[in-house]
């Protein structure tokens, strides 16, 4: 019996030793030279601040702006852990690396960083502000690499949007007959019905309308986020799902489109590669 409690006694003591070893190394901070270090290939090359600290530069200055600006002042933001912001420098210049450097030195000129933004009940995966160039990217933990790049690409391609012109008309027009996405409908996220439940994921269904989430049947600018983040992070999945869903295709020649007004650089051969 004693033998048992002494085993019992040393278990507890590595479990609880483990645990702390666990949260120093997870909630471990950096001075901010040592951030500003490992972003320097970033901000060199492309001229692009890093703010990671929650101060008033942080916030949109706008009371009321007629399009999403960012968090306001209102908002509760929680900052995001050093170690989770260590691991950024390599997502962001693999998801840089996909643009040519004057589209992104053009289009953006800081990212915010924070564990959390919540703002009045609704919590952001991610936002952006047209008005100052700024992309937000928020991470709590609970993401993968290639989860955060695609956030990445999914705010900037709304930054693109804003400073572009885009006719909706062909886009919408694939879209099946009578429909009507839901803001239409119920006006904002928070308005839509419980027995509605959007997950993020796709479908046969999705794909089959033209959709690549359900989260795209909300708006216009929401679909067409939803392509420029599958086509730049999961271009072999999204050329997949393009080849076999017509309405798809049909959407993505719009897009594509687009960004050759940006840039002709973005080609099917430059997202592809050679197999098309």
């Amino acid at each position: 019996m004693q033998r048992f409690l002494s085993i019992f006694i040393m278990i507890i003591i590595i479990v609880l030793l483990g645990m702390q070893f666990l949260s120093l190394y997870y909630n471990k901070t950096f001075t901010k030279k040592e951030i500003d270090a490992l972003f320097e290939p970033i901000t060199s090359k492309y001229g692009i601040k890093i703010i990671f600290e929650v101060g008033d530069d942080f916030f949109s200055p706008l009371t009321n702006p007629p399009i999403p600006a960012g968090p306001n002042r209102k908002s509760t933001v929680v900052p995001i852990r050093h170690r989770l912001l260590s691991k950024y420098p390599q997502v962001l210049m693999t998801a840089l690396d996909k643009y040519p450097v004057k589209v992104i030195t053009n289009s953006l000129n800081a990212i915010h960083f924070a564990g959390e933004i919540d703002q009045f009940g609704f919590k952001y995966g991610g936002s952006y502000d047209p008005f100052r160039r700024i992309i937000f990217l928020v991470n709590d933990g609970g993401q993968t690499d290639d989860l955060a790049e695609s956030v990445f690409h999914h705010e900037f391609s709304s930054i693109l949007l804003n400073r572009h012109t885009f006719f909706i008309n062909p886009w919408e027009a694939v879209n099946p007959k009578e429909f009507k996405y839901l803001y239409e409908t119920y006006g904002n996220f928070k308005n839509l019905p419980n027995s509605i439940a959007l997950k993020g994921k796709g479908s046969e269904e999705d794909y089959m309308d033209g959709f690549l989430d359900d989260y795209s049947r909300t708006d216009f600018e929401n679909d067409y986020n939803a392509y420029s983040a599958m086509i730049f992070t999961y271009p072999e999945k999204f050329k997949k799902i393009m080849n076999q869903y017509p309405r798809v295709r049909k959407k993505f020649l719009i897009w594509l489109e687009f960004y050759q007004k940006i840039d002709p650089i973005f080609t099917e051969k430059y997202l592809f590669g050679n197999n098309e």
